[in-house]
């Protein structure tokens, strides 16, 4: 998936033989795609993964809220807050202080904020991909798609796992969520196979064989990899 142009080219028919290679190594037909068969498809899934990437429980409040009570600094200030709240009903010259009470409107926006991020969550367990399966195309949700399998893509998609070509058709892809590079790249399968997960495809359309999914795709090893730096970093 690394590799590029000329390079990947070497590498498919050096290291695998080429396409037909991987095919059989697969178990996989590149016209007829797998069948159905829930057997094969679980044994797919029990040897290459699911494709999902498992997502960590988000922090609670009263787990930060611990965690900022081992700073004294904001010991401090919460015990200066605590006495600024205090001396504001002490009035030693007897007085009353009578202050317009306005209503005030409920804060909902981290209700609002929460409720974006499941939405999300949803649409993005809601996303479906284009499958050839027993010959036919097919529509079933991403986190279905399993190694073998053959996709059909199109501009404005999303690459939903790790793949390589098959066929194209002035294909260009935006890769710049995993590389930062902006300029589309021109993927053909005879010049530069390899389609990343995470891809955004800006033109052309074309079909491809799944090569990795899940945790296992380039997407899911770059995830791994920046929250194994993020616990190193709490610790």
């Amino acid at each position: 998936m690394q590799t590029r142009d000329h390079e990947g080219i070497k590498q498919l028919n050096d290291i695998y033989d080429g396409l037909s290679d991987i095919e059989q190594k697969l178990k996989t037909n590149l016209i007829t795609d797998l069948s159905n068969d829930e057997i094969d498809l679980s044994i797919r899934i029990a040897a290459f993964g699911r494709n999902e990437i498992l997502q960590k429980p988000s922090t609670t409040f009263l787990c930060l809220l611990f965690d900022a009570l081992k700073n004294w600094t904001c010991i401090t200030l919460i015990i200066c807050g605590i006495i600024s709240f205090v001396l504001l009903f002490y009035h030693p010259n007897g007085e009353t202080i009578e202050a317009k009470i306005k209503p005030k409107e409920t804060n909902v926006e981290w209700i609002e904020d929460r409720q974006s991020r499941n939405f999300q969550s949803l649409v993005e367990l809601d996303k479906k991909c284009n499958v050839i399966r027993e010959s036919t195309v097919q529509q079933i949700p991403i986190k279905d798609i399993v190694v073998g399998d053959i996709c059909e893509i199109k501009y404005g998609d999303v690459l939903p796992a790790d793949d390589v070509i098959i066929q194209s058709n002035n294909l260009k892809v935006d890769e710049s969520s995993l590389t930062g590079e902006s300029d589309l790249i021109e993927k053909h399968e005879s010049t530069d196979p390899f389609l990343p997960s995470g891809t955004h495809i800006i033109e052309g359309s074309g079909k491809m064989l799944v090569l990795a999914v899940g945790q296992h795709s380039q997407t899911g090893m770059i995830l791994k990899l920046l929250s194994t730096i993020k616990e190193q970093n709490n610790d």
